[in-house]
């Protein structure tokens, strides 16, 4: 049997409140976008396809199921250390950690109101045979 592995993306960010100007961070390949609203989805975009092509099922998996990790940019665009807050099994939960840690650096962190701001995504990360 082919194994497939699925990334689902959900980007769900722990933000302020939205009436405020908000921008996500950067990736190097994002340099070029000025609206905020792209910005973020060309973060989402990045940040979805190098989970995709980084993740491998562990060996030794036997079940499916999901990884929620949570991931902090602080205020200088440095990734923190990555939190598993639901997983269903330890392997795909150091899996995942794993392939967190290996993000891009981001070039900007994000801002509110043109200030640099930590933000928190918290991930979804779908192992699938």
């Amino acid at each position: 049997m082919k194994m497939k592995l699925v990334f689902a993306l959900m980007a769900l960010i722990s933000l302020p409140s939205m009436a405020q100007e908000q921008v996500a961070p950067t990736f190097e390949n994002c340099q070029h976008i000025e609206a905020n609203g792209d910005m973020q989805v060309c973060f989402n975009r990045t940040l979805m396809e190098h989970v995709v092509t980084s993740l491998k099922y562990p060996a030794g998996l036997e079940e499916e199921g999901r990884v929620f990790v949570e991931i902090t940019f602080d205020e200088n665009g440095q990734l923190q250390e990555p939190q598993v807050m639901k997983s269903f099994s330890e392997l795909a939960s150091n899996e995942a950690v794993k392939v967190m840690k290996s993000l891009p650096q981001v070039v900007m962190p994000a801002t509110e109101n043109g200030k640099p701001v930590a933000i928190t995504y918290t991930i979804p990360v779908q192992f699938k045979k």
